[in-house]
Parts: structure tokens; sequence; C-alpha cells
């Protein structure tokens, strides 16, 4: 029963366009919703290409994007690397012919480095500065790369005779120079080894930390917004700093919180020795090294995966790569938890049992794993060849397995306690939302208008509908024309009209309970879910559903992100219902997989 839920979590599809050719050793890298791939070398003709494709990973279309006349191209390469940086793609490296060789065939390997402008789709022709003599890499192939803190690091490879290159080399991509050379006492490279940096790191706020910020920076709560900020008690409408929730949230990489390049290995697959090491950028061009193997746990561990791909989602590391076993081979996808350092099987059901599949890649902004190969293909025989295939995609969607990315914040975290703080002590109030059992609640309908765009277009309506009406009446000598009042000249437009004040709506009547009422008031001034109230179950239940019906996605991925969190065997049933009645398919499949397992299980 378990295996037909997870035949929901991934789909295969063909892919269409200008599909590519199958290749060796081509690089892929992802920008937003496109995968973009280049060079590699035709299996069909046995050469090396500088063609370079583009994949939407929406529409699942290939499209080849043509060399411009005028620029001036990288020598064709594969088994380089490519990764995105700036909009712009950095290739390194890699395998190609000789040049003035009387022998085709004869092959030799690179050490250049060359930037691919994404938005003109023009390479870059600028000469690179002289770095340092002893900080450039030497010539290799086969090696991983990522790019943290403006730099490129390239990690392991081999030569031309195949000799493992234990070393790390960084390269400085604003200034475009290499900046140091390090002795590594590992073999790394493509077979083997994958190393995986983010855009984007997870933030943990510590509670007790926050709290005590919050206090001394904004006063106690209900005096927040008062001269004298001394009062110490705190009265009951108000909430309390250190009762305010802070969920983990993402947030782009700073000098104080880097992001890390994790670097993982396998080998010796008759008996798999697993390694984890953690590069950590330092300012400057340094950096540190922690080895993190002896940390990692799990009821299982992953197989020895050949040619693994990998990337970071929110707190997961994601591998992925070709199982070989006597009697099976797979496509084999695999997540260590970075919180708990525990490894877990992703199963895909029957999407990736049959064809060929080796090359994956992370699409983050829909939280999908995406997999390029032919489903017709024999995975044994093409492993052989090193043989890629983009005919067929297979996605697999990894929120349905609690894996993703964290929503960003809006405002920091002080200001989300400011703004409830302005709720609370009823800041500029101008305006009244009331619930169906008729108690208000003042509010600031600026603030409305600007967080809540139904809100804003439904009153801009009722507007100009009255100010249509009260032109058809008949004109009268007792009438006043409305002054002129300095500031609202930007107000005077079709679509926020100046009108008379008697015709300006002070309340609106919202079809929810008091709670509801309140944590969606709250969300709008606080721009997050904070408070103990919105993280209820039941609240959090009607908060995804009022994100719907107003089209509010911050909000809805807000509670998505808190339902996922508190899911449990109490909670999954009430999650279900409410994610199959607003299309959060996700969601509504991890909730169905925790009421099978508690069934099973007899919970």
């Amino acid at each position: 029963m378990l295996h037909s839920i997870y035949d929901l979590t991934t789909f295969c599809r063909k892919t269409t366009g200008d599909v590519p050719p199958k290749l060796v050793g081509a690089s892929t890298t992802v920008v937003g919703k496109k995968m973009y791939l280049f060079g590699g070398r035709l299996v069909s003709e046995r050469r090396i290409i500088t063609d370079m494709y583009v994949f939407d990973m929406e529409t699942f279309n290939w499209e080849k994007i043509p060399n411009h006349p005028d620029d001036q191209l990288p020598r064709p390469r594969y088994f380089h690397s490519a990764d995105a940086w700036n909009n712009h793609l950095v290739v390194f490296g890699g395998m190609t012919n000789q040049l003035d060789s009387p022998n085709p065939d004869e092959l030799c390997v690179l050490n250049d480095v060359h930037f691919f402008d994404l938005a003109a789709q023009h390479w870059v022709t600028a000469p690179l500065p002289q770095s340092f003599e002893a900080n450039i890499p030497r010539a290799r192939y086969a090696h991983l790369s990522a790019i943290t803190s403006n730099r490129l690091f390239v990690i392991g490879g081999q030569d031309f005779y195949n000799t493992w290159l234990d070393d790390i080399c960084v390269f400085d991509l604003c200034t475009k120079t290499w900046v140091q050379r390090r002795d590594y006492p590992r073999h790394c490279g493509t077979y083997r080894s994958v190393a995986v940096a983010s855009h984007l790191t997870v933030r943990i706020p510590p509670d007790d930390v926050r709290a005590s910020h919050a206090s001394a920076t904004l006063g106690n709560p209900g005096t927040r917004f008062r001269a004298d900020k001394n009062e110490l008690t705190i009265p009951d409408e108000y909430t309390p700093s250190e009762s305010l929730i802070h969920q983990p949230y993402s947030a782009p990489p700073s000098e104080d919180h880097p992001s890390d390049i994790y670097l993982y290995s396998n080998y010796n697959f008759t008996d798999v020795k697993r390694e984890l090491e953690v590069i950590s950028p330092l300012p400057e061009a340094d950096f540190t090294i922690q080895d993190r193997s002896s940390t990692m746990t799990g009821s299982t561990f992953p197989p020895g995966l050949r040619f693994p791909n990998g990337a970071i989602l929110g707190t997961h590391l994601i591998i992925a790569g070709t199982y070989l076993a006597h009697s099976y081979q797979s496509f084999s996808i695999w997540v260590l938890d970075l919180v708990t350092m525990t490894w877990s099987r992703i199963d895909p059901g029957k999407a990736l049992e049959t064809g060929s599949w080796f090359r994956a890649c992370l699409w983050v902004e829909a939280n999908k794993f995406v997999i390029f190969g032919n489903r017709n293909g024999n995975l044994v025989d093409d492993y052989n060849r090193r043989l890629l295939s983009w005919d067929h995609v297979a996605v697999v969607d990894l929120e349905a397995f609690g894996i993703y990315q964290p929503p960003t914040l809006k405002i920091d975290l002080r200001m989300q306690e400011f703004g409830l703080a302005a709720l609370e002590e009823r800041v500029l109030a101008d305006f009244e939302l009331i619930c169906d059992d008729g108690r208000r609640m003042p509010c600031s309908r600026k603030l409305l208008d600007d967080r809540w765009p139904w809100f804003r277009e439904q009153r801009v309506k009722m507007l100009q509908l009255a100010l249509s009406k009260s032109d058809s009446l008949a004109s009268s000598s007792m009438h006043t024309p409305l002054p002129s009042v300095p500031g609202t000249a930007s107000l005077n437009s079709e679509a926020s009209p100046q009108a008379d004040p008697r015709l300006t709506p002070r309340a609106f009547h919202l079809s929810e309970p008091f709670p509801i009422t309140l944590a969606f008031l709250q969300y709008f001034y606080a721009q997050a879910l904070i408070t103990p109230l919105q993280h209820a179950p039941a609240v959090l239940s009607q908060l995804l559903v009022l994100s719907t019906l107003y089209n509010l996605p911050h909000l809805e991925n807000l509670v998505r992100h808190a339902m996922h969190r508190m899911l449990s065997n109490s909670t999954s049933v009430a999650v279900y219902e409410v994610a199959t009645l607003c299309s959060c398919k996700s969601l509504q499949i991890r909730a169905l997989r925790t009421v099978m397992v508690s069934f099973v299980k007899g919970i």
C-alpha cells in the first residue's frame, strides 16, 4: 500500500524541443527554473563539442543556444565543471583534443576558466588577470567544484595520466585570480565524490538569545510604542517575547553565516567506505575543513553510488547515483538530515525501476529533484559507456518527503515582534475587522491595503461604485466640494480615487471566528506566524484555507512550513484533509504517508 503512495511522488515525461544527443562527460548547471547543459563528447562520433543547451523544468522543453559569431568560444571539453555565479556560468578544466596534433584522437587536459553570460547568452571574452603561479591549479579533468562566498573551489580530479591530484584550489570570482592552493590528502573525483553548496542558508533562531535581545532593544510587550518602556507587568492581551515561535527560515549567505561546501565520497564498493567533510570559507581566501564522517548515523546507509550527483535543499544533503550489484541495478536517491546527521532513502516508486538514469539536478524553487535519462534504455550498458541521455525526465517531489527549502523572511525577527506590538498596542488604528461573533479588532487600513491585495481591490471597487453613484445624484446648493488635503495627491488616481470620508468604509466583516481573525491579522502585521495562537493546529488549517481563498502565497508557504514541522500521528488526518481541500499536493502526500504508517503500526 505504501508503495502505491510513493508512486504519487514521482512522474516521468518525454522531453521536447532541441533534445541533445547522447553525450559523455557533459556538465549540467541549474539557475532558477532553467538547467544549462554544456560540452561533452558525442557518443556517435567521439567528437568533443562546445554546444550549449537550456532545459525549462516547467515545460520540459530543450532549446539549443546558438554560438554567437563574435564570441571567442572556449575549447571543446568533457568531464569539466560548470557552476552558477552572478547570472554567469563558470566553466573550468576538463579534457579536450590536443591542438596541432597529427592524431585527431590525441587528448590533453585543461586548467582554464571561462564565463558565460546567461542574460546576454554570450561568452565573456575579457582576458583574466595574471595569478600568482603557485596558486594556479594543474590541468585536470573529472574534478569537483563548488562556489561559495564569491569563490570557486576546485577539488581533486585527475591529470592526463589519470594520477589523482590531491589539492584544493580557490579562484576569486571578483578579482578573477587564483588566490590559494592547498594540499588535500584524499582522492576526490566525479566517479566517487560530489561537492555541493547552496545559494541559501537555513537559520534556526536561538530562542533564549532572541527573547532577551528583543526585550532589551524593544522594551516589554505593551510598552514598545510608549515613551516609558519600563513597565514590568505584561497584561494578558500582550504576547510575551519568550512565548513567540520563530521557525527556521532561509536567508542568503553572509560573512557570519557562509554557505558551507559539503564534500561526500564513497569508494571501495565491495565494502563501502563513506566520508563527509565540510569546507567552510573564511574571510579573504582562507577556509577550514571539518571531518564529519563519524557523525553520520541511520538504520541504513547509502550503498556505493558511482558518479554521484548531489545538492543541498534546506537542511538536507541529497546524494544520488548509480547502484550496481550482481543481482540488482538502480538509480538510488539518499538524503542526509544535516541537523540529526541521519541517513534515509528516497523511494521514487516505479518511475525509475526501468530505464537508464544517470544525471540529476535540484530545482530549489519547486523542491523537486529532476533526473534525466531514457526510460527505454539499459542502465548497465549505458553506464559502461558513460553515456548520458536526455530523452526523458523523472521529477521527484521532495516536499512530499518533508524535504524543502524553508520560506525566507519578509522582515527580520525584531521587526516581526515590532509589527505584532503595533497591532496589540493599536498603533494608527483607523479601521476594524469584525468577526462572525460581532467582536471588533482595531487595525490599520493602510497596512491591510499594502499587505492584502484582495482587500485593497475590493475597497477600491466599492469606492469607485460609491463615487459613480454620488455623481449621478441631483446637485444641491447645500453641497460642499471635497477639500484638497496635502499629501493625498498620489491617491487621486483611478486605482485609488480620493472620496468623501463619509463614503470611506471603516470596518470589514470577516466571516471567521475571533481566534482565526486575530491570527490572520497577526500575520499581516508581523508578516510571519510567530504567536502560539497561529501555531494551533485548527488555526493553521483555517489559515491555509484563507491563504488559498485570498491568493496569499507567502502565507501559504509559512503555513505549509509550520504544518510540515508539526505533522504527527495525531495531526496527520486533519492536515491531509485541509491539504486536499487547498490543493497542496506535497503536504497531502506526506500526511497520507503518515496516516498509512500509523495505521500499519496500529497506532
